[in-house]
């Protein structure tokens, strides 16, 4: 008869201050302070002022709550939970039983010849933008990211000219929103958020105004009858095998959901896969004679995706680095052990994919920026399951094919027609976490540039490696 396991008891976090707990820490400087903790154990205790939430360190433990052993866990926790106030019960913050009826739904709007036919309104909006930029001037890099993924997401789910006002509306309450809820998330006291402040004032104000705007949305399309093809036509249209489909209400909660999940996400790969390249011209010498010898001066089409391994390489490591969703929770629904610690029903869990793609045992040099990890025959099994940029499991981020596809179209678009330079004496970018992480500060300059030489060609054919630049460590 084999031994019971033994139960261990996680280590408390470094840094707790009296009351407030790591909350501090937490919204100062999260990224460092999470990476600290990685060091102490696979499962290490933290508290959000009186909350306890667990963290988990290693790619194992968190492979179990993800896929493994997920009928154990579903969506809660400090991050979820705050993410509710916003967008209500949709694809990424309802239950595991809503999630099997609201997922196939949502499928509808995310098949591969529907992201196909999106690419036409991604490319024509990363050409706007580019087209708005002078020779010389300097970007915003970040702000100018965010633009662009709500202008293409905008695009793509609603269609109609006659709605085309409400893009900026809608981006205009959600800049508000963002920061509001990484500060909701990491003090989860009610009281707190409750107090009549002008932050909270606003956070309320762009909540009500958020939904209200979404709202008019779906209700001209309802009106409008036909749909249009677009994306939310087809989320309001599908329909499960018993007939049934959403509400508009809940369609208000899918839209919300995509918004917040889909906008953030894309402009931050983008933002950073600016930033790298921007401090190493070997790599961005590479990427811009591939795109060359596959374009030749033309816009992209979604064909052109498969035919840009390098600049896809690029753009994996880049995630790897910098996932944007840098901090995911669970809440324990059956009791569970993960490496030795046992928790009940109840119980919150937290882990990171930021720290976690930072796993020297599973990626070596890890803050190295190198695409060649991810070359074919390249990467193991451990490494592919330690990649958790878009979650894992059946609640992986649906929008996972489209934002790809997005970000490598843009990247394409922008990196045949300019060069974005580093302006000289300006400091390197840094990892701010607030909701999603970002590059701050990150302004470069618009350089524009030409078809390049043929040497170029030879950096494309795929017959030489990206070399791999140190890239500098997040602290």
């Amino acid at each position: 008869m084999s031994a019971p396991a033994r139960t261990v008891i996680p280590p408390m976090a470094t840094q707790a201050l009296p009351l407030l707990g790591h909350t501090l820490p937490m919204w100062r400087d999260p990224m460092p302070f999470l990476l600290e903790q990685h060091a102490l154990a696979p499962v290490v205790r933290l508290r959000l002022g009186p909350k306890l939430v667990h963290l988990v360190t290693r790619p194992g433990p968190v492979r179990q709550v993800l896929v493994t052993e997920q009928h154990r866990f579903d969506k809660g926790g400090p991050f979820v939970d705050a993410a509710r106030t916003l967008i209500g019960d949709g694809l990424g913050t309802c239950s595991a039983e809503d999630h099997r009826y609201q997922r196939p739904l949502m499928n509808e709007a995310f098949r591969r010849p529907c992201i196909d036919s999106y690419t036409t309104a991604m490319v024509e909006c990363a050409e706007d933008m580019v087209a708005s930029w002078q020779p010389g001037q300097i970007v915003d890099v970040c702000r100018e990211m965010r633009r662009l993924a709500c202008r293409a997401l905008t695009r793509t789910l609603f269609s109609d000219p006659a709605q085309a006002r409400l893009t900026l509306e809608i981006e205009e309450a959600y800049t508000v929103l963002m920061p509001g809820m990484w500060w909701q998330m990491v003090i989860p006291v009610g009281l707190v958020h409750k107090a009549p402040l002008p932050a909270n004032r606003r956070f309320a104000r762009a909540r009500v105004t958020a939904r209200s705007l979404i709202g008019r949305m779906v209700a001209a399309y309802r009106a409008r009858g036909a749909g249009l093809g677009d994306g939310l036509s087809l989320i309001m249209s599908a329909r499960d095998e018993r007939g049934r489909g959403f509400t508009d209400d809940e369609v208000c909660d899918q839209i919300a959901t995509l918004m917040i999940g889909g906008i953030p996400a894309t402009a931050d790969l983008l933002a950073w896969f600016f930033c790298v390249l921007s401090q190493d011209g070997t790599v961005e010498k590479e990427l811009h004679g591939e795109a060359d010898a596959v374009l030749g001066g033309r816009a992209p089409a979604h064909d052109d995706v498969s035919r840009l391994p390098r600049l896809g390489r690029a753009l994996t490591e880049t995630l790897r680095l910098y996932p944007s969703v840098s901090v995911l929770s669970r809440k324990v629904t059956r009791p569970v052990r993960l490496d030795g610690a046992a928790l009940s029903p109840g119980d919150e869990v937290m882990f990171s994919p930021y720290c976690l793609h930072r796993d020297a045992d599973v990626f070596p040099d890890p803050e190295r920026f190198c695409p060649d990890r991810w070359l074919p025959g390249q990467v193991h099994q451990e490494q592919r399951e330690a990649f958790i940029p878009f979650g894992s499991g059946t609640r992986k981020c649906i929008g996972d094919t489209y934002g790809m596809t997005e970000a490598t179209l843009a990247a394409a678009v922008v990196m045949s027609r300019v060069r974005l330079a580093k302006v000289p004496g300006t400091p390197d970018a840094a990892p701010l976490l607030r909701m999603t992480l970002s590059p701050v500060p990150l302004k470069l300059t618009v350089e524009p540039r030409g078809i390049r030489d043929q040497g170029h060609q030879e950096a494309a054919d795929g017959t030489t490696a990206l070399r791999c630049p140190v890239h500098p460590a997040a602290d």
